[in-house]
């Protein structure tokens, strides 16, 4: 029997050598799968920690363990990853016995359902089990749990099947927002030999959470403190809305991480819930872009018990100024909605409007108005979202004239098809599509929380 180490989640491995496909770039801290699949190809053997080839792949044996030809490393852009493979068999008898965390863990989700898990098939929902299993404590690498799958581990096809159940699990999970932090997360070894068309692999994290006890006790407390007054005795709708409001009134745009964005650019927690109800990587507190208030909006509702999920994507003013963006889906009653929390953080700053004149500073000053503003991406359908066209109800008039301070947008899924751009996550394609209608803003705007929490730069009683 060989044994094979993989040492990074997307990295594919071969017979006859300890092997590394190149990782991809990431964009915007997602997976670029496309790129991916098209490296597997041209994967090269690492060298061993001595600079020598190595050796891994070819630790043959006629047990189910294998002999150590010494430690192999490979450097990607998630950093080195050492693996020595006597180390990683330690403990692992002949049925592949899992080692698992014993105990309570600080990551915590109370989601009723993890929606893009119900969307995979039996084999990439076992691989995602056994993923969130070792993450349980993120302090060790010890643990380890066998799947067991149909597809060849160095295949393509395999590859595509990781990296769908890893995207899945990080949309699934915003607590597990360290994850995002690199590249290679974990490693997986698998048994070269069929047995009755199946292949046992074993997955395991390749890196400790350092400072897992300090962050995830941050997050437990921020998300507790927001949700403190949370009225969970309301309707879904009505516990959605208040979440919304309060989100929006408590987030700050991250314009510097966002003017800062490059596909190869440092992670940084901005990109986060954590970013959003604690900190970014710069410690300002809840300061994050789009992926923050996305993730956070997702959490938030989780712990409420209500299911959502989100989707990546790309939004601007038409198709030709689009970028990457992501936003949710919120279902109530049965029902999708999509909701953009990031574009609903408008403020009425008062520099940004100073020469409005007077027609500007009287809807800055109408609370219902503005209020209306703060959600015009709030429980849309995805028709409605997809090529958005703002109402009559949002112009602003009076016995002067009229102001008005929305356009025309889009905003399209990460799916694969050519208005997308022609590329795809393997996810967001397979988000729902909205069609509700019943819980509009419309419906809903007598329970809006308005500006409870933001800061009045003028004393006008608009929050800017």
């Amino acid at each position: 029997m060989t044994v094979l180490l993989c040492g990074t989640l997307l990295t594919g491995c071969g017979e006859g050598g300890f092997q590394i496909s190149k990782l991809p770039d990431m964009f915007r801290n997602f997976f670029d799968i496309r790129r991916n699949l098209e490296d597997t190809s041209s994967s090269e053997a690492s060298s061993g920690a001595d600079g020598s080839g190595g050796s891994g792949g070819n630790a043959g044996t006629s047990s189910d363990t294998a002999e150590d030809d010494g430690k192999q490393s490979s450097s990607d852009s998630g950093g080195s990853i050492i693996s020595d493979i006597s180390s990683f068999l330690d403990g692992v008898g002949g049925d592949y016995r899992d080692k698992l965390p014993e105990g309570d863990s600080l990551f915590v989700n109370n989601a009723p359902v993890f929606y893009y898990y119900t969307q995979l098939s039996d084999e990439e929902k076992g691989i995602y089990d056994a993923l969130l299993a070792v993450t349980r404590d993120p302090t060790s690498t010890d643990y380890h749990k066998k799947v067991t799958v149909s597809e060849d581990p160095s295949s393509d096809a395999f590859s595509r099947e990781l990296t769908i159940a890893y995207e899945a699990l990080i949309y699934d999970h915003p607590e597990l927002f360290w994850f995002r932090q690199s590249s290679g997360n974990f490693q997986y070894y698998y048994n070269s030999l069929r047995t009755g068309g199946k292949y046992d692999v074993m997955i395991r994290l390749s890196r400790t959470y350092d400072d897992y006890q300090n962050q995830m006790t941050a997050f437990n407390q921020a998300v507790s403190n927001f949700m403190a007054d949370i009225d969970l005795t309301r309707s879904q709708p009505e516990i959605a809305l208040q979440i919304h409001d309060k989100l929006i009134d408590t987030v700050t745009y991250d314009t510097d991480l966002a003017a800062a964005y490059s596909e190869d650019g440092a992670f940084d927690y901005g990109y986060t819930a954590y970013g959003a109800l604690v900190a970014n990587s710069r410690n300002q507190a809840n300061t994050c872009v789009c992926d923050g208030y996305s993730y956070a909006y997702e959490y938030l509702l989780q712990q409420a018990g209500i299911t959502c999920t989100r989707v990546g994507g790309y939004a601007g003013s038409d198709p030709d100024s689009m970028e990457a963006h992501s936003w949710n889906l919120v279902q109530l009653d049965g029902e999708w909605y999509e909701v953009d929390a990031t574009w609903d953080d408008q403020d009425s700053d008062p520099q940004q409007y100073a020469s409005g004149g007077s027609i500007i500073s009287a809807a800055l000053n109408d609370a219902a108005y503005w209020n209306r503003i703060r959600h015009f991406m709030f429980n849309l359908t995805t028709e409605q979202i997809s090529n958005y066209t703002p109402g009559d109800e949002y112009t602003y008039y009076t016995a002067e004239g009229y102001a008005t301070f929305l356009t025309s947008s889009v905003h399209v899924r990460d799916d694969g098809s050519e208005h997308s751009g022609g590329t795809a996550d393997y996810i967001s394609r397979l988000a729902p599509t909205a069609n509700g209608t019943a819980y509009s803003y419309d419906a809903l705007s007598a329970y809006a929380v308005g500006y409870r929490g933001q800061t009045d730069y003028d004393g006008d009683g608009i929050p800017g």
